[in-house]
């Protein structure tokens, strides 16, 4: 009796070894697993296994779905985009993160931490300042102070020195009087009387260029950034809209008011966006940091 059920299971083992061999040959590689999991099965309870696998087969056909393993694979697969950048801005950045503890540490670190923010180009330095500024120890506020004038006489000389090199008829030295305004509005050291002179300031230089380059794209995105800096709105979106009229085939403007609508959680203003960049824009023209980010973007229902 022993003897028939050993080959029986024998034969049985043999049959689905051959059944099993024939059926992957023919299948896609990615549906391979289940059928090998079920001959495994089979190998060992017959009969029950067959009927059990093929339970397993039609609830997988039905309900299985590999959409998380392919998004997984989307993401280990991501190549990192501009490198060179992120590791300009680690290396910009790796003194500063701890300001916070460094504050903890004794005086000359504390020193240090402060002083190389006159020397490493980081928006918002303003932040880190702050932290020397609230100490309680009267020599790291006075050269958290110290290091706070000296940045903002820096600002301050180069915007006079680019007023002075402006010309009309030359665009690029509009385009230098931008840079150095916008680096002192992102420094973080302007308080709210000294943020509206400056405002008002550039904003007077921003009109007159408008005058005499009234599509210019860097003149329409200084314009759009400003004002949300001010909290107009309306003149932000109007900005980013001229953007996209004026230069259809460039990504700047779809780019703002996707992030600018992303920022508020307004949904159902990026769909029309995204599709727009889409059908206009050539994928060369796209920053590769940005595009990434499209494509997700355009996979959600919005």
């Amino acid at each position: 009796m022993i003897f028939f059920v050993l080959l029986f299971f024998l034969i049985h083992a043999v049959i689905v070894f051959l059944v099993t061999k024939l059926i992957t040959a023919r299948m896609d590689p990615a549906q391979r697993g289940l059928v090998k999991w079920i001959a495994l099965i089979c190998y060992f309870v017959p009969l029950l296994g067959e009927l059990f696998g093929l339970v397993s087969w039609l609830i997988a056909r039905r309900y299985a779905s590999d959409k998380t393993l392919l998004d997984y694979d989307d993401y280990i697969e991501f190549d990192v985009v501009n490198l060179e950048g992120l590791q300009q801005q680690a290396a910009d950045n790796i003194d500063l993160v701890p300001m916070g503890e460094a504050m903890e540490l004794d005086a000359k670190e504390r020193k240090q931490s402060i002083v190389r923010l006159t020397t490493t180009s980081i928006a918002d330095s303003g932040k880190y300042l702050q932290f020397g500024l609230d100490h309680a120890d009267s020599e790291t506020v006075h050269y958290a102070a110290t290091v706070r004038n000296t940045l903002y006489d820096r600002y301050e000389a180069t915007i006079k020195s680019r007023e002075e090199q402006l010309n009309p008829g030359h665009v690029t030295t509009y385009y230098q009087l931008i840079d150095a305004f916008e680096a002192f509005i992102d420094s973080g050291l302007l308080d709210d009387s000294m943020q509206k002179r400056i405002f008002d300031r550039f904003g007077s230089y921003l009109q007159d260029m408008r005058i005499h380059y009234p599509t210019d794209a860097t003149c329409l995105k200084a314009c759009g950034k400003l004002a949300l800096a001010k909290g107009d709105v309306a003149d932000v979106l109007g900005y980013y809209e001229r953007l996209i009229r004026h230069y259809p085939e460039q990504a700047d403007g779809y780019l703002l008011a996707i992030e600018y609508h992303f920022t508020r959680g307004d949904w159902t203003k990026l769909a029309p966006l995204v599709t727009q960049l889409k059908r206009h824009v050539a994928p060369v023209n796209i920053p590769d940091d940005k595009r990434y980010i499209l494509d997700r973007l355009e996979g959600v229902e919005l």
